[in-house]
């Protein structure tokens, strides 16, 4: 205990056995005072094939529930009450303005959207709960305060279905001034699209990849693989030039990169648990577990070093499940192509057959995303510039200003979605989606006269 705030619950991982076949599932399951929060795991197990960061999430979102119930069970006369408040003390914080907070949870307002998002989770949660116990028949009598948390979960169920109770932040943005109690001020986003989305500072990703991601004590070396990064300066270019977030570089394995016929690199990034490189072979999943006893990044817990999120891009390739790396300007690709054979014939540490990523750290291991970022960090004060979000220095900056270079050539917006590979909202633009052919005639004929120049081509040399 600490003051009068009692630990309601942790979160620990656990290896789930649901048949005799001898698979067992990795899933972040929840334990209470009561113990195992049962209805939880069963909720998971359905939902198995879902991303490890949505699990997590979801996990994190439904302790939260967890807490409130516990620390203010006392403070309503009605249980929907209770589920209403909980929804909008997500947004406005549990802490008084003179700083007090008699329920000992110290909440701090959070934004609108991940309010809404972990209101969201919640909500799956009750409803597929409410669904269980229709179908089991059981009964759930809301005028009775519940004794345990399997039975508040339950209740909060009956709530949410009967009187959709965690939809309350429809609302809860623009309450009656009368209504809520005096909270912290928070500060609310008003973003209208573009606020916080922060391309790389123009004119610097010369200097960030030739002079900022080098090797230490090789710095002025004239000979490229002695003097770059190659992993780093690769990740980056598949972000600022391909348009690629972060993590899909890192479910990049060494077959998915081969020589184009118009001098680039064709890379592919598979699903990493549905992709199959060949039509009727094996899927990604398959091949990690059969090969090298590995399960897709994606499901690894956050903490993991082999963990790299999926976002569930628009795939070129439907039946095989891929996306293609759309080069702009084209000379990127060529330029990709040049340092990608340079980094497997004198980077590329070997893996022992162990894995099958393309990245690695000196050990032979995968390279990992925290890796990546801890790199890119000293890269960018290198070269004199801070690092954070504001300053458009982050990794995810690179991937906004691929888009914002085909929005200043005047790509057509379909050329910048599909480049991107964001999933369409209006259904007709289905009968509209460009060919692979399409997509390098128009990206070629978009490319500026004058791209990226290659180390290579600035006086730096292969080697011997």
């Amino acid at each position: 205990p600490i003051g009068n705030c009692v630990l309601n619950s942790v979160c620990i991982e656990a290896n789930i056995k649901v048949d005799n076949t001898g698979t067992k599932i990795s899933l972040p399951v929840i334990v209470t005072q009561d113990g195992l929060l049962k209805s939880y795991l069963d909720y998971l197990i359905v939902h198995r094939y879902k991303s490890r960061s949505w699990k997590d999430r979801s996990a994190f979102a439904v302790r939260l529930l967890i807490d409130y119930t516990n620390q203010n069970k006392d403070c309503f006369e009605t249980p929907h009450q209770l589920f209403q408040e909980f929804s909008n003390s997500l947004y406005t914080g549990t802490i008084g303005e003179d700083g007090s907070d008699p329920s000992w949870l110290r909440w701090k307002p959070r934004e609108d959207k991940d309010a809404n998002f972990l209101i969201s989770l919640i909500t799956q949660y009750t409803d597929w709960l409410s669904e269980q116990y229709e179908e089991k028949k059981l009964q759930i009598n809301p005028t009775v305060k519940p004794t345990r948390y399997e039975e508040w979960m339950g209740l909060a169920a009956f709530y949410q279905k009967k009187r959709r109770a965690f939809l309350s932040h429809l609302w809860a943005n623009k309450p009656a001034p009368a209504y809520f109690r005096k909270v912290m001020p928070r500060t609310v986003s008003r973003s209208n699209g573009n606020e916080g989305k922060k391309s790389f500072p123009p004119g610097r990703i010369d200097d960030l990849l030739w002079n900022g991601l080098t090797r230490y004590g090789f710095e002025t070396s004239d000979v490229v693989y002695e003097r770059l990064d190659l992993k780093n300066v690769l990740i980056t270019m598949l972000m600022h030039y391909g348009g690629l977030r972060l993590s899909e570089c890192f479910h990049l394995w060494i077959e998915d990169v081969v020589p184009w016929e118009d001098g680039t690199a064709l890379v592919k990034i598979f699903h990493p648990d549905k992709g199959r490189p060949r039509p009727n072979g094996p899927s990604r999943r398959e091949e990690l577990l059969n090969k090298y006893g590995m399960q897709p990044r994606f499901e690894y817990s956050k903490s993991h070093t082999l963990h790299a999120g999926w976002k569930a891009p628009k795939e070129d390739n439907e039946s095989r499940h891929f996306l293609l790396v759309w080069w702009f300007p084209r000379s990127a690709g060529e330029t990709f192509n040049d340092l990608w054979r340079l980094y497997l014939t004198y980077q590329r540490y070997p893996d022992g057959g162990k894995h099958p990523f393309a990245f690695t750290t000196q050990s032979g291991a995968p390279h990992s995303i925290k890796g990546y970022n801890q790199s890119l960090k000293r890269a960018v004060e290198r070269i004199g510039l801070p690092f954070s979000k504001e300053a458009g220095t982050t990794a995810h900056a690179h991937r906004h200003s691929y888009g914002q270079a085909l929005a200043d050539a005047n790509a057509d917006s379909l050329i910048i979605k599909n480049a991107l590979h964001h999933k369409s909202i209006e259904s007709q633009q289905v009968y509209t989606e460009l060919t692979d052919k399409q997509m390098r005639a128009h990206l070629s004929r978009l490319s500026p006269e004058h791209g990226l120049i290659s180390p290579i081509k600035k006086g730096l040399t292969h080697g011997n």
